[in-house]
């Protein structure tokens, strides 16, 4: 069971029936139970039967490759069940430059990312199009150099995605390149804008 500074005050709801003076009486009994939920870089289970949940987190924003292992595409979610991208639709499929000194950074909503991502999985060799502007550096970066499967790839853009809908409205998914090389690193985070 994890603290409750780390983690959230889960309400169960348990049913009791009880007959008293010949009339049931049901009484709704609420019991807490801390839970300790899975913050950025935390892979421990959630302590009731491994389920984990995404808690907001702007500290630990470190861009990865590759999602944490405990992290499952579409079964993870945010441990806030109204958290959502504000309802953002996207006008194009495609990330923005937004930054180019001192390095190149593209981003987009949580909810054009996961599009990405599954983009990815259909089409690994292209996606990166979409994404940086150049299919074939982002294929030869993420899977020529890192070794990175479309579904490891796209898992990772899934997590980040979650992570910026746990954050609340106006947190974005980013990708960026090293400066002076235009080294794309194939690493993804979050930022507020």
């Amino acid at each position: 069971m994890g603290t409750l500074g780390r983690g959230h005050v889960i309400g169960r709801l348990g049913l009791i029936a009880a007959l008293g003076a010949g009339t049931l009486t049901l009484l709704l009994v609420g019991s807490a139970t801390a839970a300790h939920t899975v913050a950025a870089g935390d892979g421990n289970s959630a302590g009731n039967g491994n389920t984990h949940c995404i808690a907001p987190d702007t500290k630990d924003l470190t861009p990865t490759s590759q999602a944490p292992d405990w992290y499952v595409p579409g079964v993870t979610k945010p441990c806030n069940p109204t958290a959502s991208d504000g309802g953002i639709v996207p006008m194009t499929a495609y990330w923005v430059l937004y930054q180019t000194w001192p390095n190149y950074m593209w981003r987009t909503t949580p909810d054009n990312a996961d599009y990405s991502a599954n983009d990815c999985v259909a089409s690994y060799t292209t996606c990166g199009t979409k994404i940086i502007g150049d299919a074939w550096e982002f294929y030869d970066t993420c899977h020529n150099q890192l070794g990175l499967s479309a579904s490891q790839l796209a898992t990772n853009i899934h997590y980040w995605a979650d992570r910026a809908r746990a954050n609340g409205t106006n947190w974005r998914v980013y990708t960026y390149a090293q400066s002076g090389d235009m080294y794309y690193t194939c690493a993804f985070s979050i930022t507020h804008i």
